[in-house]
């Protein structure tokens, strides 16, 4: 027993010596945090977004201010849900905030910088003119101690009365006028040194004062820049919530059908010979998954996701997953923001930005995969042949995207084949496996026939 209660101290000292470390970590590197944590979640990691949320709520136990903004945000989360578009209009003003407010902290730590090294000459500087004043009374003290002993007033008239003639009498009073005058010289300059050195002290006070003036501009500007993250944070977890029905809101059939249709009549004879690839290639090489599929994580606000997002940087290959045909292309979406409708409007999916939908055969069955957010000028043009591994596109972040990744769905269609879906196709860009909510009945997983969707992991990996 005595045992089990060691080891659960141990454990308790253990984890309250990470917490204090943590927290000093979080003091002595707050730049390092403030520059990681005004990113968006999406563009940071699992580890990243926990330790920001961390970061969080340290800097909030310093400040009530910052904590009263945040609680304040927090109680506004149902508003923001009800009003979810107007608020997502909001963010892009939210990031250009913060965005200036990185270039002010930056640009007033460059000042705190320079006011330091300032400072610290100031401090030499005194350190030198103190040392010279010491040297100097120093040096007066002595000479007054050793006049006190031997140049009394009676020795001055010794001196003149001993002149042996007028000159020497003349030569004999300079003399003296000349030590006379050497210690006037020096209180003079011990006073002149006394007066620059208080001088130095009052604008090391006030370089101080600036400098004080200036670390706290920073700490109100970093609180201001968490708190516009933390209102754009809560916006968009509480959009990705509703993320599915906005989508499904919008455009579901493929513009542009009857074009689509003539052009795989018109190159029937190829898609026939399309061979069956015999297992799905990565989309994308490297990249990690910053999303999974059915829903998002619950820092991302736990809402329905239809696809896994694979983080890359922008301009990264995006490639086919095996042989087959572009059924459909759609391409002139810029970057986007969260709440960009992009690709609707260019007969695609809404908010799908720049994307392309492969039709492939994998050992004998018949799948669509569906590729959102490519970066605008890559996307394959429909009709295209392909063959696994070959370039559809690139990594982007257009229409309802924050950061670059690639959004991946796929569809298992049957053991139907290339040239027969693709004339016959009815437009449909959820390939009859539902929109929204009710895209979670048609999941392959739990027994449903084609059409349905597939697990994206299941078959590229996490």
């Amino acid at each position: 027993m005595k045992k089990i209660i060691s080891l659960i101290l141990v454990s308790f000292l253990s984890f309250s010596f990470i917490i204090v470390k943590a927290e000093d970590d979080f003091d002595s590197n707050r730049d390092y945090y403030i520059e990681m944590c005004s990113k968006p979640d999406s563009q940071k990691t699992n580890e990243e977004v926990a330790t920001c949320n961390a970061f969080m709520k340290h800097m909030a136990s310093q400040s009530s201010a910052l904590n009263k903004q945040l609680l304040e945000i927090e109680s506004k989360r149902e508003e923001i849900s009800s009003n979810i578009k107007v608020y997502a209009e909001k963010i892009r003003g939210y990031d250009s905030q913060i965005s200036v407010l990185r270039k002010e902290i930056n640009s007033l730590n460059n000042e705190i910088s320079i006011k330091e090294d300032e400072i610290q000459l100031k401090e030499e500087e005194i350190v030198a003119q103190q040392e010279e004043i010491d040297a100097l009374k120093e040096k007066l003290k002595e000479r007054m101690v050793n006049s006190q002993k031997t140049m009394k007033i009676n020795q001055y008239l010794d001196v003149i009365i001993g002149a042996k003639d007028f000159n020497d009498l003349i030569r004999r009073t300079n003399g003296i006028n000349d030590i006379l005058n050497y210690d006037q010289a020096s209180l003079d300059q011990m006073a002149y040194l006394i007066e620059q050195l208080n001088i130095a002290k009052d604008a090391l006070e006030v370089a101080k004062s600036e400098l004080d003036s200036k670390k706290q501009d920073v700490v109100n500007k970093q609180n201001t820049l968490l708190v516009y993250r933390q209102e754009a944070e809560t916006v968009r977890q509480e959009y990705l919530k509703k993320e599915a029905e906005l989508e499904a809101e919008g455009n579901k059939i493929a513009g542009n059908l009857e074009a689509i249709k003539n052009t795989m009549t018109e190159i029937a004879s190829k898609l026939v010979e399309i061979a069956a690839s015999s297992g799905f290639a990565r989309p994308v090489s490297g990249g990690r998954v910053s999303a999974g599929t059915w829903y998002y994580p619950a820092s991302f606000g736990g809402g329905v996701h239809l696809g896994m997002d694979i983080a890359a940087p922008s301009g990264t290959n995006v490639v086919a997953v095996g042989n087959g045909v572009i059924l459909k292309s759609a391409d002139g979406c810029g970057a986007g923001y969260l709440g960009n409708t992009c690709g609707g409007n260019i007969g695609g999916s809404s908010g799908g930005g720049n994307q392309v939908y492969l039709l492939t055969n994998i050992n004998g069955s018949l799948y669509a995969v569906k590729y959102l957010h490519l970066l605008a000028g890559t996307p394959i043009a429909t009709g295209t042949i392909v063959s696994a591994g070959d370039r559809v596109g690139a990594i982007g972040t257009s229409g309802n995207s924050t950061g670059s990744h690639l959004h991946i769905e796929v569809f298992y269609l049957g053991s139907g084949t290339i040239a027969n879906y693709a004339q016959n196709w009815n437009g449909d860009l959820a390939f009859g496996a539902s929109w929204g909510y009710s895209a979670l009945n048609r999941l392959c997983e739990n027994g449903i026939g084609a059409p349905c969707r597939i697990k994206p992991e299941s078959v590229f990996g996490g």
